[in-house]
């Protein structure tokens, strides 16, 4: 991963996004850098690699980009199903009307 890149995480029926910010190398000690930060919705990358020293991991600091499409597509496809509900029930009331 580098700077700028995206990845993914998938979590109870929501997706988010992240963009890496910020890429260091840090020592088991340092878990001052894994800190929350208050009014930012961070996740900290932290890839496993056997062949990397035991002293120093990469961690990957990441910032939060909403998916529109991930929020809006289930709201659209709500909306859609019910109008053609109500157009279906309107338009059977409407046959019914006429044979009477």
């Amino acid at each position: 991963m580098k700077k700028g890149d995206v990845f993914y995480v998938h979590n109870l029926g929501q997706t988010l996004a992240y963009k890496v910010d910020q890429i260091k190398v840090i020592k088991p000690t340092q878990v001052d850098q894994l800190k929350i930060v208050k009014g930012k919705d961070l996740c900290t990358w932290i890839p496993y690699n056997p062949k990397a020293e035991a002293k120093a991991k990469e961690r990957s600091r990441n910032r939060l980009i909403w998916i529109i499409i991930a929020i809006l597509l289930p709201v659209l496809a709500i909306i859609i199903f019910i109008w053609h509900k109500k157009r279906k029930k309107k338009a059977k009331a409407d046959k019914e009307k006429e044979q009477e």
